[in-house]
C-alpha cells in the first residue's frame, strides 16, 4: 500500500522532534516525576516497621542513639544517612533526599534505555517509571528497595559503558566500588555479580578471565567490602549477618515450614512474581510489555551468532534477558522455598528492564500500524501510553491515600512519650517498639503483656512512670492491664479510626503502692 506523503510528513515531524529535542523532553518527564513525588512526599502520617528500623539506625550512627536493630540489617546505608541527622537533618529533609533517590532512578532509566535501544526507548521507559503505582508508593516512604533500583541501574549502565563498550575503564572501577559497597546497603544487589558473570561466560566463555580491568575491578570491590565486613565481625559477631540469618531459615525454617508442602504448591508459588505482571503493569502496558518480550526471539534463533560476536544487538539483547530474567529467577526461588512473603517492591532491580521492553513493545506497536496508516499508528500509540499512564498514577494516588494513617497512634504516643519522659527514662512496652525509639530518642525495653510474671520483674527492676500497649503487637495481645486497673491507670490513647472508637496505642501510667514500713509499736 502507498503511503500518504501527509503520513509520512507527521511521522518524520514527530521523529525529528523526538530525536532533536529528547533532552527537553527528558527534563519535562524528570520534572513531572520530581512533581509528583512532592505531592506525596509528605502524605504519609508516620513511619513503618522497616522504616523506622533503618531511620533508627541512621540516628544511631549520626545521633548516638540507642542500636536495637537486627544484627542482619544492612548497615552501610544507615551510616551514610547517619551523616545527615549529624549535620542537623530532620525527617522532612531525610524524605527530600529520598525524592531525589527516587528521580534519580527515572533519569538511569532513561539513560540505558536510549544507550541501548534509542532515545524514544529511553523517554518512555523513564515515563513508566515515573508513574509506576509500587516504585511510587515506596518513593513516599523510606524503602530502601529504592535505594537497589538506583545503584542496580546504575551498575548496569557503568558496566555497560565502561567494559563492554570499552568507553574507560573508570567507570567500570566505579562501578565496581559501589557494588562493593551496594551488597553492605541491601543484599539483592549481590545478585548483579550473577548476572554479570554469566553475561561474560556467555559471550566471551572464559576469555574475560584474561582483562586485567576485570580483576582490578574485582580487587576495588573488596577493598569496599574489607571495612564493611570487619565492622560487622567486630560488632555483630559475622562478617556479612544476613548469610548467617539466610542459612538458618534455609535449613532450620524452610524444611518444617516450606518443603513440607506439596510440589505442585511449591511450583505454583515459582510463578508468583510472573503471574502478578498483569496486576503492576496493568494491562495497557501490560499489552506493551508482552509485544516486547518478542524482541528475544532473535536472541534465542541467533545464539551462535552471539558466540561468534556477529551481531552486536543479540549481545545487547542478552544483557537485558539476563538482568531482568535471573532477578525475577531469583525471588522467585526465594518466594517458593523460604517464608518470604510476596512483595512486588523485592523485584524493583528488574522494573527499570520491564519498562524498557515496555517501551520497545510501543515502538514495535507503532511500526506495525504505521505500515497501513501512520496517523492511526500515531493516535494509537498516544492513546495506549495515556491511559497506561492514567491507569498507574490513579491506582497510585488511591494506593498511596488508603495507607497515609498507618501507624498514624505508633507516632503520636511515640512524640507525647517524648515530651514525657524524663531524660534518661527508657520506653517500657512490647518488643516491636522500634518505631517509639525512633521517635523518642530513647533506648526501649521489651516484654510481653501474655507473659505476667515478665511484667512484673520489668516494673520493678526500672520503675517506670508509664508502659505502652500497642495494638500493631502480638507481644500486647493480653487484657492482662485492664485487669489490672488497681496498677495501671490510662493516660493517654490514640486511635486508629477517626471516631476515636479503636484504640491502637495507649499509654499506661504504673501506679505503685506505697511501702507500708514495718509494723507500728503497740
Amino acid at each position: 500500500k502507498e503511503s500518504n506523503p501527509k503520513e509520512n510528513n507527521l511521522v518524520n515531524k514527530i521523529e525529528e522532534f523526538i530525536i532533536q529535542k529528547h533532552r527537553i523532553i527528558l527534563i519535562a518527564i524528570l520534572a513531572f516525576a520530581f512533581i509528583l513525588r512532592l505531592k506525596y512526599m509528605t502524605v504519609n502520617a508516620a513511619l513503618w516497621w522497616d522504616e523506622a528500623d533503618y531511620l533508627a539506625l541512621a540516628k544511631h550512627y549520626g545521633l548516638g542513639l540507642p542500636e536495637i536493630a537486627a544484627p542482619w540489617r544492612a548497615r552501610a546505608l544507615p551510616m551514610l544517612l547517619g551523616i545527615f541527622y549529624w549535620l542537623g537533618a530532620n525527617e522532612l529533609i531525610m524524605r527530600f533526599v529520598w525524592v531525589l533517590l527516587s528521580v534519580s532512578g527515572v533519569l538511569f532509566t532513561y539513560i540505558i534505555g536510549k544507550r541501548l535501544y534509542g532515545k524514544a526507548v529511553g523517554l518512555l521507559s523513564a515515563l513508566f517509571l515515573s508513574v509506576y503505582f509500587e516504585y511510587l508508593f515506596w518513593s513516599a516512604r523510606f524503602s530502601l528497595d529504592v535505594f537497589v533500583l538506583v545503584v542496580y541501574t546504575a551498575i548496569m549502565f557503568l558496566f555497560w559503558k565502561g567494559y563492554v563498550k570499552q568507553e574507560g575503564n573508570k567507570y567500570l572501577y566505579i562501578a565496581a566500588g559501589l557494588f562493593g559497597f551496594g551488597i553492605f546497603a541491601y543484599e539483592s544487589i549481590a545478585f548483579i555479580f550473577i548476572i554479570i558473570l554469566l553475561f561474560l561466560i556467555l559471550t566471551e566463555r572464559l576469555n574475560f578471565l584474561k582483562k586485567k580491568q576485570l580483576w582490578y575491578a574485582l580487587l576495588i570491590a573488596l577493598l569496599v567490602i574489607l571495612p564493611f565486613a570487619a565492622y560487622n565481625q567486630a560488632r555483630l559477631g559475622h562478617p556479612y549477618p544476613r548469610f548467617e540469618q539466610q542459612v538458618a531459615l534455609f535449613t532450620e525454617e524452610a524444611p518444617q515450614n516450606e518443603l513440607s508442602r506439596p510440589v505442585k504448591e511449591i511450583v505454583l508459588d515459582i510463578f508468583t512474581y510472573a503471574k502478578s505482571f498483569p496486576y503492576l503493569l496493568k494491562w495497557p502496558l501490560f499489552i506493551a510489555f508482552a509485544i516486547g518480550l518478542s524482541m528475544f526471539v532473535n536472541l534465542f534463533l541467533g545464539f551462535d551468532l552471539l558466540f561468534k560476536g556477529k551481531n552486536p544487538g543479540l549481545k545487547r539483547d542478552l544483557f537485558i534477558f539476563l538482568w531482568g530474567g535471573i532477578v525475577l529467577l531469583l525471588f522467585s526461588l526465594i518466594q517458593a522455598f523460604s517464608a518470604w512473603i510476596y512483595e512486588p517492591r523485592f523485584i524493583f532491580p528488574m522494573m527499570p528492564v520491564v519498562f524498557i521492553i515496555t517501551a520497545c513493545g510501543i515502538v514495535r506497536i507503532f511500526n506495525f500500524i504505521k505500515k497501513y496508516n501512520q496517523l492511526i499508528a500515531v493516535i494509537a500509540v498516544i492513546a495506549l501510553v495515556s491511559i497506561g499512564i492514567f491507569a498507574q498514577m490513579t491506582f497510585a494516588d488511591k494506593l498511596i491515600k488508603s495507607k497515609s494513617d498507618s501507624f498514624r497512634p505508633q507516632k503520636e504516643a511515640g512524640m507525647w512519650l517524648k515530651q514525657n519522659l524524663q531524660k534518661d527514662e527508657p520506653v517500657i512496652g512490647c518488643f516491636m517498639f522500634l518505631p517509639f525509639v525512633y521517635y523518642t530518642e530513647r533506648k526501649a525495653i521489651g516484654f510481653t503483656w501474655q507473659n505476667e510474671t515478665q511484667v512484673e520483674e520489668i516494673l520493678q527492676a526500672h520503675r517506670p512512670q508509664f508502659i505502652v500497649w500497642d495494638w500493631h503487637d502480638p507481644g500486647c495481645a493480653s487484657d492482662y492491664p485492664l485487669q489490672r486497673k488497681d496498677k495501671f491507670l490510662p493516660m493517654q490513647a490514640f486511635f486508629i479510626d477517626k471516631e476515636k472508637t479503636q484504640p491502637a496505642v495507649v499509654i499506661f501510667q504504673v501506679i505503685y503502692k506505697q511501702d507500708s514500713g514495718p509494723p507500728a509499736e503497740s
